[in-house]
This record gives structure tokens, sequence and C-alpha cells, in this order.
């Protein structure tokens, strides 16, 4: 389940890098839901533990990855309570996928993310209220997210 504080919590990581850099597992990267995510948003293939093959950088470490890569990571791997405001559009369903399988904590700082066209099912820690659609979650957005 998809739990979701709409607006700028100071405890929400939103340095993901750093964060990242500091609790990544080599073992992560063995994850063949990982390997998909890696392709489908950095368009990157997964070599090995330390390589990863990217189109535009060539060898990289996991360190180089795209911020919203390591923080859908570390959605799935660890308990980070992560704004959505490093991810893209190109998260979304990502973000929704591993929502299934576990439940997660987010924050909404930002306006980037909308999922459009998509089946929402999250909860606003803001009010307790259900989330089921795109039109729920601009609402949210405009009442509790800050300028």
């Amino acid at each position: 389940m998809l739990k979701v504080l709409f607006g700028f919590d100071k405890d929400c990581i939103r340095d993901i890098d750093l964060y990242f850099d500091n609790v990544y597992e080599d073992e992560w990267l063995e994850d063949e839901l990982i390997k998909k995510m890696i392709l489908d948003v950095d368009q990157s293939v997964v070599k090995g533990k330390q390589l990863i093959i990217s189109p535009v950088l060539g060898p990289i470490p996991p360190e180089r990855l795209s911020g919203g890569v390591k923080a859908l990571i570390c959605m799935y791997k660890s308990d980070a309570y992560i704004d959505l405001i490093v991810c893209g559009p190109n998260c979304e369903k990502w973000i929704l996928e591993i929502a299934q399988n576990k439940d997660i904590i987010v924050g909404m700082s930002g306006y980037d993310l909308t999922f459009k066209n998509m089946n929402i099912e999250a909860i606003c820690l803001n009010d307790q209220s259900n989330i089921t659609n795109y039109v729920d979650w601009i609402l949210k957005m405009n009442e509790y997210v800050g300028d």
C-alpha cells in the first residue's frame, strides 16, 4: 500500500544520492525487479554488482544511477521515507508496483508526479483519505503542497 504525506516534511529524504550511497548493498543489483527498473528508467543494463552499462555514460557503478532509480531501489529494499520530488514521471508505474508488494510511506512536496491514466491505491496521510485516481491525487496535491 502506498501511503503519502503531501507537503514539505523535514524528515523526508530529498538527498537521495547521499542516502543511497550510504545504504546501498551490492546484492540489491541481483534482484530481477531492480534490473527491470534500471533498464526501464535509465535504459541501462546491470552486468554485475558494481557494473552497469549506460547508453549515455558507458560503464558506471551503482552510485551513478539516476536519482529516480536510486529512490525506487531504496523504496523497494529499505524502509526509507523518500520525497517523491526526486522521482520523475518515468518512476510512477514502479512506485505503484512496489506498493503492491509492500507498504511504503513517501512524501510529496512538489508537483512532478500525477499518476495520470493509472489506477492508484493510496492513503493520504494528511487526512487519512483514500486516493484511487488521478483526480484524487491532484486534489490532494493542490490542498497540501505549498507553492
